[in-house]
């Protein structure tokens, strides 16, 4: 099963691909806690593709001018066996990078969830103006991941090498349960 959706990079973006997404999935007869962590993995990467291609993120409300510059970003959602594929289309070549925040950042996890919340992720550059930046996501996934583990290299569906960095638990205090519980209420406000 396929479904692709269209939506203006403004910042009400991610609410709307969420409403989406929970429908679909939802006609799909995908299970409600798989259901649950696409819409996390999802929010983060359309969060994502509307922040970061203007290199700042975007105020709550946007005046005539920077409506005239709005852009299209693309969700596509696939359903491959017992698995959700996530992936987002956006208008900058700027490969996706995982930061190393400070414990009272508010921001700058988005790809750490990711990665933690997916069974394996990427991206990779379909056309000259942009990236599709990808994830899987299994039954599942975030429970049974080994909290060790490294990142593992996606495969590149467009057969041509782009950087990959693994991290590892060292590079994010994931022990810190002043910083998960940051991070949840942060995800609750959406």
């Amino acid at each position: 099963m396929h479904s692709h959706l269209k939506l203006a990079d403004t910042p009400n973006a991610a609410g709307w691909a969420r409403v989406h997404t929970r429908d679909v999935l939802g006609r799909w007869q995908v299970p409600p806690d798989l259901i649950e962590t696409v819409l996390l993995v999802l929010s983060e990467l359309v969060t994502n593709a509307i922040q970061h291609p203007n290199g700042a993120k975007q105020p709550e409300r946007l005046t005539s001018a920077e409506l005239s510059k709005v852009q299209l970003i693309g969700l596509d959602l696939q359903l491959r066996g017992p698995a959700v594929l996530v992936q987002v289309m956006d208008n900058d070549r700027r490969p996706p990078v995982q930061k190393t925040v400070d414990t009272d950042a508010e921001s700058g996890r988005g790809l750490f969830l990711v990665e933690h919340m997916s069974s394996r992720w990427g991206y990779f550059h379909p056309s000259p103006e942009g990236k599709t930046v990808w994830a899987e996501v299994h039954p599942g996934t975030a429970r049974e991941r080994p909290r060790t583990a490294t990142a593992r290299e996606p495969s590149n569906r467009a057969g041509r090498p782009r950087p990959f960095k693994p991290i590892t638990d060292e590079h994010l205090p994931v022990d810190d349960p002043q910083l998960m519980g940051r991070v949840l209420v942060g995800l609750r406000q959406m």
